[in-house]
């Protein structure tokens, strides 16, 4: 994996789950100062330490904005989930969030990814850069070829379509995945999640409507997706669940998608006995 181009500081914007603290631990590997602003009632702080960590609460942007150049970090890396939509009715904004209420009102009702976008174009009118998580964790980013295991001729079938049914339901901007099974494209990821299709697959099996094994899941960005954020991630929880939906294996976009834990994710695949694999990866949105 290439070095990052920089050591200077880099603002971590930490939401739910396990992944802001892998790209944590990573970007401080790859000689990176991550200064962690972890989303209260998201994220742990506790979790990110040796990193400096910021507690923010919705509406904080004037005090955010105020540690970004204390910080010196003229970059943001946002990272996790929002679990926990926040209620307009209860928002305490400061006084450099006040001029932006009609806009923060507007994104409070988008779907995740807009939002996103939104809280993006708010940083990059400050000059604070945006960037892809992988520009400061490249180790955890899904190399190409076939990572773990090996790809049958069936199994590149099953890639082929199940990656014509993620850029499809990825056209609609509902998800990024999508599972084929015998060369056809059996269900499509939404609102829901990934575990949520796979679970679907398994009971597809169970009631007899697909046969007992077999197939593929294809996570890919969807069609002029921003690359910056939202990416695709795999990690063993994926490998598991796949597992239980006797999958042969995984694929998805090489250095488009991210390993929530690289070794932990091999290892993982490894105990499944599935394969994984990264696809040359097409040109979407921001790189």
């Amino acid at each position: 994996m290439s070095e990052p181009a920089t050591t200077e500081p880099v603002a971590i914007l930490a939401g739910n789950g396990e992944l802001p603290q892998f790209v944590v631990n990573a970007a401080l590997r790859n000689g990176r100062s991550p200064v962690v602003f972890a989303l209260a009632g998201e994220a742990e702080p506790t979790a990110f330490a040796p990193a400096t960590v910021h507690t923010i609460r919705w509406g904080e942007i004037g005090r955010m904005l105020r540690l970004f150049d204390e910080s010196r970090c003229r970059e943001v890396v946002l990272i996790g989930s929002i679990l926990h939509r926040p209620d307009y009715r209860t928002i305490r904004l400061d006084f450099g969030a006040m001029k932006l209420v009609p806009r923060i009102l507007r994104l409070m009702t988008e779907r995740d990814g807009s939002i996103l976008a939104g809280v993006a174009r708010l940083f990059e009118e400050k000059g604070i850069r945006v960037v892809s998580p992988l520009a400061v964790a490249p180790d955890l980013a899904l190399a190409e070829g076939s990572v773990v295991g090996e790809l049958t001729e069936r199994a590149n079938e099953d890639i082929a379509a199940a990656v014509e049914g993620a850029r499809e339901v990825g056209r609609k901007d509902i998800a990024q995945g999508a599972v084929a099974v015998g060369g056809r494209v059996v269900a499509v990821e939404d609102a829901t999640g990934t575990d949520a299709l796979l679970e679907r697959v398994a009971l597809l099996r169970r009631s007899g409507t697909i046969r007992k094994e077999g197939g593929v899941l294809v996570k890919c960005l969807k069609p002029n997706q921003d690359g910056r954020h939202d990416l695709p991630t795999i990690g063993p929880a994926t490998a598991f669940a796949a597992k239980r939906a006797a999958l042969d294996g995984v694929a998805a976009e090489a250095g488009k998608a991210i390993l929530v834990g690289r070794d932990e994710t091999l290892e993982a695949f490894r105990q499944a006995g599935l394969f994984l694999a990264g696809l040359k990866a097409t040109k979407s949105g921001h790189g």
